[in-house]
């Protein structure tokens, strides 16, 4: 409890000193750069006071400079510290709507590129993904998303979203699959608990931009599964199919904004 608690102090401490200064910063000139600076700064110490030792395999796939859209699992909240870690910093996630409501640093993330998703506006959703689309053809920068949709519960792989891949196949990058294991043994989701622990971060071969487009929503969901799955030693990646996706129809979902969107250009 009391790692826990200091993890929470030392990075709202770097969170909200180094978010205050980038914002100031933005008011004169929004560098990149600096945000890139303030994203691996807050990763690297997060990650040394939870007492996480972390590994990285595979990054001779990203020799190519980039920019990729990263797409993996998703076990605890230290995952967004990982993949900072591992990327210095340089990528700009999907986050949920409401951490662009705080003070400051909601601020921050609207301005430099991180990304809106809210699943009961989706209509919001769709404004925030066509402006990502419009950005991206002058400013390519990396993506990450974890396309479960949330933190597994109890440690296995949950379907990934067609949603989520459409918005992969939109972005027209080369995708990324990554795998984490152990960030749950670390942090688990609704455990207010840090135990220190090794971390695996696996990052496999990217699926070239015109791969992606070709492919269907389901097909790209499906090989991405079993792509992450085996960088996790799942060995339910002799299956051909993910799980089914638990993820109900409604009269409108961000499925159908992606679709309409789609559709449109």
């Amino acid at each position: 409890m009391f790692r826990a608690i200091l993890v929470a102090v030392v990075s709202m401490t770097i969170v909200s000193t180094l978010c205050t200064l980038l914002a100031i910063a933005g008011l004169i000139y929004p560098s990149r750069r600096f945000c890139d600076f303030v994203s691996y700064v807050w990763s690297h110490y997060t990650l040394i006071v939870a007492g996480v030792r972390l590994s990285i395999e595979g990054s001779e796939h990203l020799a190519g400079g980039g920019p990729f859209f990263f797409v993996g699992n998703h076990q605890s909240a230290l995952d967004i510290a990982i993949i900072c870690e591992a990327t210095r910093g340089d990528v700009r996630f999907l986050a949920k709507s409401s951490l662009f409501r705080i003070p400051v640093f909601g601020w921050d993330l609207g301005r430099y590129g991180y990304i809106p998703i809210d699943r009961k506006h989706p209509r919001e959703t769709h404004r925030a993904l066509a402006r990502m689309l419009s950005r991206m053809r002058h400013d390519p920068v990396s993506l990450v998303m974890f396309p479960e949709g949330t933190r597994s519960p109890d440690g296995e792989m949950l379907p990934f979203r067609q949603g989520a891949m459409k918005i992969c196949q939109r972005a027209g990058l080369p995708i990324v699959p990554f795998s984490i294991q152990g960030t749950r043994a670390v942090l688990r989701r609704g455990v207010y608990k840090i135990r220190p622990g090794s971390v695996r971060l696996v990052f496999g071969k990217a699926i070239p931009a015109d791969e992606v487009e070709a492919m269907t929503a389901r097909a790209l969901a499906n090989r991405l599964w079993r792509e992450v799955a085996n960088g996790l030693g799942d060995p339910r990646t002799s299956t051909t199919e993910q799980p089914t996706d638990p993820c109900g129809g409604g009269a409108l979902t961000i499925d159908d904004e992606i679709d309409s969107t789609t559709s449109a250009h």
